[in-house]
């Protein structure tokens, strides 16, 4: 009797894909036990090999016989060590312990735009003896055993022309590197993982510098050793301030180089004082700790910004910490900043609120909230600007100069509308100095310029945005337009004769240029003739975009094509009669009403309000970037008669 299939085959069929599947998953699993025992034999490997490594006498970077001599604590050479042997927790200090200190000591952000950088000591007879370590942080080297900087390492190589880059690691990858036990098999493995080349994991570093500081660090107390700067930690010191009788005591923090905060040259560091007032009313200082506390009396707290090189003489004694309110005793290019709730109880604090209640703060002055104020001085002048903490802390700047104010917001994005006062004081001015001396008395600023004080300033800035569609009153001329993300950024500027200028920047989003619409108007508030101009920003990489647009208002070969391999924008400005000439030669195109002319005008074919035209030739979602751009070269009837407007390359 013969048995038929019920299924089709399906059950065999199912048995033997069920068997298959069990001999690959055995086999997956047999292949991952061997490349997991294969990892732990290669690390294990690894670790050997640079145990090896560090005890060898020869290797292209390591010492045949031990040749440097310099003594630390008098009885032993600097010790050598690698990546893999370094422990920058063992009280032994070498270039390599400096940086990787200065490296772990660093914020995470320093640490990402740091690297440590190695070098090759070329002299003759010392060709593989030890090499020596410094920081790279952008194009800046900063030197920690000698406590040196330079603009690049060219200039480092200039005075050190003994080395050779022959590697270097991103700071955070050192943190990491260096936060795992040394000669273990987590170094080893944090090593493989950070793709450092052999080379570089066994090449030996302890050299110092030819110049070396007297004040060596002593082994047995690194703490008293400033590891960022090369030098002795400073005990208390005495000083002396202007119009201020009897000396000062200067403490530093026994902790100060993880307190501070270096960047591009400066030192940021944050400043206790015990504070008394004198029969004058004048603030007077008892006691200042610099990176620390006072635990007695009255006290101020600031925050000071310095050059390195200054912040290393206050160290020494030899220029007092900065006055929190005397511009005399703060270092050219420095800046001093305190929050409004430091003014409480002072003859300022009437002046300080005012302020706070004049842009819009006045309803919380507890420490770390509210206004803070800045001084910020540049050779003679004083810049003193008061404002938002935030604006203020992430470095946001009033420039004033030829042409619009312009305010930056620093490093923050998130501030969006906020108001600002600002003064500049000249100090070699004698009434200027006196204008100043009011405002350290009352707290207010002056309102008006005049002899000593410029740039007398009230300031508004407002941000809009809009997924669709935004409409901005400009004085008397609302402004709408249609695009994918659009913001618009109006900083509005009190002058001291009661005019006001609004500088809008407006952003569209997609493929169109950026533009800014400057206005200024009288007491009235009416718009004053001829102070109108409209700026596009084009920042293309396109090379063709870039060539016919410089060709169109030069009619310069050689200039069009140079553009083309240019990473500048191109910006072009137009007054409000350039853009009434720029709408009357699109119409009086042929076909004009079908393209830019038929754009800027109405639906009866009149011109637009100048303004209202500025907008829609930047935001308008059927004239991207390339098209604005293809419409002025057909206006210049091929280069030989340039549109209106003013054209130049670069901001």
């Amino acid at each position: 009797m013969s048995i038929k299939r019920m299924d089709g085959g399906g059950a065999s069929n199912a048995a033997q894909a069920a068997a298959q599947a069990a001999r690959e998953a055995a086999a997956q699993a047999a292949r991952e036990a061997a490349a997991r025992a294969a990892r732990e034999a290669a690390a294990q490997a690894a670790a050997q090999a640079a145990r090896a490594a560090a005890q060898q006498s020869q290797s292209s970077f390591q010492p045949q016989a031990a040749r440097n001599t310099l003594k630390l604590d008098g009885n032993a050479a600097p010790p050598a060590s690698s990546l893999f042997t370094e422990n920058n927790r063992d009280g032994s200090v070498n270039c390599l312990d400096q940086a990787a200190d200065f490296i772990s000591k660093s914020t995470p952000q320093l640490q990402a735009r740091s690297e440590m950088v190695f070098l090759e000591d070329q002299r003759a007879g010392q060709e593989g003896q030890t090499g020596h370590v410094v920081v790279r942080q952008g194009e800046r080297i900063l030197d920690p055993s000698s406590g040196k900087s330079y603009d690049d390492m060219q200039a480092y190589l200039r005075e050190q022309p003994q080395y050779r880059e022959v590697g270097s690691i991103p700071g955070t990858t050192a943190a990491k590197i260096f936060a795992t036990e040394p000669g273990s098999p987590e170094r080893a493995k944090a090593l493989a993982s950070a793709n450092v080349s052999p080379e570089l994991q066994r090449m030996m570093v302890a050299d110092q510098p030819p110049s070396v500081p007297d004040n060596l660090p002593d082994p047995a107390n690194p703490q008293d050793y400033n590891v960022s700067t090369g030098s002795a930690q400073v005990g208390p010191v005495t000083v002396n301030y202007p119009d201020q009788p009897g000396p000062v005591q200067v403490e530093f923090s026994s902790s100060l180089e993880s307190e501070v905060e270096r960047e591009d040259g400066y030192v940021t560091v944050t400043m206790n004082a015990e504070t008394s007032v004198s029969a004058t009313g004048e603030l007077e200082l008892k006691a200042v700790s610099v990176g620390g506390g006072v635990s007695a009396g009255n006290q101020m707290t600031y925050e000071v910004r310095m050059s390195e090189a200054d912040f290393e003489r206050m160290r020494r004694g030899e220029i007092p910490p900065p006055h929190p309110l005397d511009p005399n005793t703060l270092p050219d290019g420095g800046s001093v900043r305190l929050e409004q709730s430091q003014f409480t109880g002072t003859s300022m604090e009437a002046g300080v609120s005012y302020h706070a209640a004049e842009l819009g703060m006045s309803s919380d002055i507890r420490e770390g909230e509210g206004m803070m104020i800045e001084m910020r001085r540049t050779g003679d002048s004083v810049q003193v600007t008061a404002g938002p903490k935030q604006f203020i802390e992430n470095e946001g700047k009033i420039s004033v100069g030829v042409g619009p104010v312009s305010v930056s917001a620093g490093r923050t994005d998130t501030l969006t509308n906020y108001q600002l006062r600002t003064a500049t004081f000249d100090l070699s001015n004698p009434q200027g100095q006196e204008a100043y001396n009011s405002f350290r008395t009352t707290g207010r600023m002056p309102e008006q310029d005049g002899a000593g004080v410029s740039n007398a300033l009230h300031l508004e800035r407002v941000t809009y945005e809009s997924q669709s569609e935004f409409g901005l009153e400009l004085g008397p001329i609302e402004l709408s337009a249609e695009g994918a993300t659009n913001t618009g950024d109006l900083l509005i500027t009190h002058h001291p004769d009661g005019t006001t200028t609004r500088s809008l920047d407006l952003v569209y989003g997609g493929d169109h240029p950026d533009l800014n619409i400057s206005q200024r108007f009288d007491q009235e508030g009416n718009l004053i003739p001829g102070s109108e101009s409209y700026t596009y920003k084009f920042d293309t990489d396109d090379p063709n975009m870039r060539e016919i647009m410089v060709y169109a208002y030069t009619g310069d070969e050689a200039q069009a094509k140079a553009a083309r391999d240019s990473d500048e924008p191109l910006v072009l400005t137009l007054t409000r009669e350039q853009m009434q000439q720029l709408q009357e030669r699109a119409r009086e195109q042929p076909m004009g009403h079908m393209g830019l002319g038929g754009l800027l005008s109405d639906y009866d074919g009149n011109p637009l309000d100048p303004t209202q035209a500025a907008s829609i030739l930047a935001g308008s979602p059927v004239y991207n970037e390339f098209r604005v751009v293809q419409e002025l070269f057909g206006l210049s009837d091929g280069g030989n008669n340039p549109p209106p407007g003013t054209l130049q390359i670069g901001d």
